[in-house]
């Protein structure tokens, strides 16, 4: 007789429904909440680089290789600096690096319209660059620390669902400001607002 072999598709009776993970993450759980709202925060920015940069920095140059060389040194800083910065968070903490993240890219992102040089907003895309390579890999890592092992990957899922929101609402955002304003800088100090009164958040509550 061939034993008995457990039945996988038996339901967990200590299984977390979807919805249930999605309140706690969405408003129920402040600490959760914070971190969530962080990372939809931040894609603000990857909005803003992607969309406004370019032509912001096309007005101010006429070149475009020099347009595409600066917003590079974004792209190129803010990958490679994760090989350093999930270590640190490792071992730091991750709501130091965090924090330390969200005002880094802030100061970033209101550097680049204040400054008239291809070496000054240079300088300005990689600091943007530090700051979000702070943040991509350890505010994950936060909502991974804060969950149980039988929701976590609900958990990062919903998460994801809020920080990827966060490139829809970032480019309305940034739309309806250049076009109220008909200003592209406003774009930058909108964006370096919300990402203040996020770091304010995450500092208090994370």
């Amino acid at each position: 007789m061939e034993p008995k072999t457990k039945n996988t598709t038996t339901s967990d009776p200590q299984a977390v429904s979807t919805w249930s993970i999605f309140k706690r993450m969405s408003w129920s759980d402040s600490r959760l909440l914070a971190i969530t709202q962080a990372g939809c925060v931040e894609k603000f920015v990857d909005a803003l680089v992607w969309i406004v940069y370019p032509i912001f920095l096309y007005q101010k140059t006429q070149d475009l290789p020099l347009t595409a060389g600066i917003i590079s040194i974004y792209g190129l800083v803010w990958g490679s600096s994760q090989l350093i910065t999930g270590h640190w968070s490792d071992r730091f903490g991750r709501q130091r690096l965090n924090v330390t993240g969200m005002m880094i890219t802030t100061g970033g992102v209101l550097l680049m319209p204040m400054l008239e040089s291809s070496m000054g907003w240079s300088i300005s895309a990689a600091i943007t660059g530090f700051g979000m390579a702070l943040l991509y890999p350890n505010l994950s890592a936060a909502i991974v620390d804060l969950s149980q092992p039988q929701w976590r990957a609900t958990a990062i899922g919903i998460y994801r669902f809020w920080r990827d929101l966060g490139y829809a609402i970032g480019a309305l955002v940034l739309g309806l400001a250049a076009y109220f304003t008909q200003d592209l800088t406003v774009t930058f100090w909108v964006v370096g607002g919300c990402m203040a009164a996020s770091t304010v958040w995450l500092a208090a509550k994370g």
